[in-house]
């Protein structure tokens, strides 16, 4: 895995926007599809290739009306040379995971990736990339994706999106500054309330501190916050931790691949922690003691949202 993708540069984040994204996949949906999708279901799949060990924990299925389709979302730091091969290559696997589990043709969705890009480059990035396979020359064939450079948006253009989902991006904009910042919590608040507001006003607080413009807006939002109880979100408090970064320090003495073990059991402990799931002294043990990433994986994604214990480590 690359420098640029989020996983390296800091768990908080990705957790984050993995959190955020699969909390309330609804809104995450209609801030992904045309304003003229009526969306009416919209679930995360939640499987793997294992030729090829590979997760497909960034795919939403979306049922709008009679229609379906699956969109595929990476979160992107900064462009890299090597983006539109992995976005050919996470396409395959999804269209195969698709033919695996549909056997007749006409009732398989179609699929759309879309790049988010967090920074990078002050040109203009175009609305789509491609990686071909075809001759030049020929007909194309390959992959198309989207890509959504969230940081060279402004404020105004990231709050007229229909979901408030964008909102959270807003840090990130060309023309974001304190005042900018006043106008998009308010308008954050005015258009969600209750937990999501909460999720929300977390992860617009851990975007301004990966703004690579270095102008500080986290402690401009900050103090616009303290009338919520968002600094108590048990999410945020687990990225200032930064327990699984410890853990990943730890475990290099033991090996990278265990290394990597030790960081998301780490990660996992914590979050079950910030969330007031009691683990039982063998269910510890049985985190601690695995050495599967993909499972330590498929468990952090589950801690996001489980109830208890016996939903995070069930074997289906």
């Amino acid at each position: 895995m690359s420098s640029s993708e989020l996983p390296d540069f800091g768990e908080d984040v990705d957790l984050t926007l993995r959190h955020v994204s699969r909390q309330f996949p609804m809104s995450f949906a209609k801030a992904l599809l045309p304003d003229r999708w009526k969306v009416t279901a919209a679930t995360w799949l939640d499987t793997q290739v294992t030729s090829r060990q590979r997760r497909l924990d960034r795919v939403l299925d979306v049922q709008a009306g009679e229609e379906r389709r699956l969109e595929h979302v990476e979160w992107q730091l900064e462009w890299e040379a090597n983006v539109p091969e992995r976005m050919f290559e996470y396409h395959v696997l999804v269209a195969m995971n698709v033919m695996d589990n549909t056997s007749a043709t006409h009732l398989r969705p179609p699929i759309r990736t879309t790049v988010v890009l967090l920074s990078g480059r002050e040109k203009p990035w175009p609305g789509r990339g491609a990686y071909r396979t075809s001759p030049r020359g020929e007909p194309f064939s390959g992959v198309v994706f989207r890509i959504d450079a969230v940081y060279q948006k402004t404020v105004a253009e990231l709050c007229a999106r229909a979901s408030p989902f964008w909102l959270i991006f807003t840090p990130l904009a060309v023309d974001a500054d304190p005042l900018t910042m006043k106008r998009a919590v308010a308008e954050l608040r005015a258009r969600a309330n209750g937990r999501e507001l909460e999720e929300l006003l977390v992860a617009m607080v851990v975007m301004a501190e990966i703004d690579k413009r270095s102008r500080n807006l986290r402690e401009v939002i900050l103090p616009l916050l303290r009338e919520e109880t968002v600094m108590q979100n048990w999410f945020y408090k687990q990225g200032e931790a930064r327990g699984e970064a410890r853990g990943r320090e730890a475990g290099q003495a033991l090996g990278e691949a265990r290394g990597k073990a030790v960081g998301e059991a780490t990660a996992l402990l914590r979050i079950l922690e910030r969330r007031g799931i009691a683990v039982p002294p063998e269910a510890r043990d049985k985190i601690l003691t695995c050495t599967t990433t993909a499972m330590l994986e498929t468990w952090l994604d589950r801690a996001l949202t489980a109830a208890g214990i016996d939903e995070v480590l069930t074997d289906s």
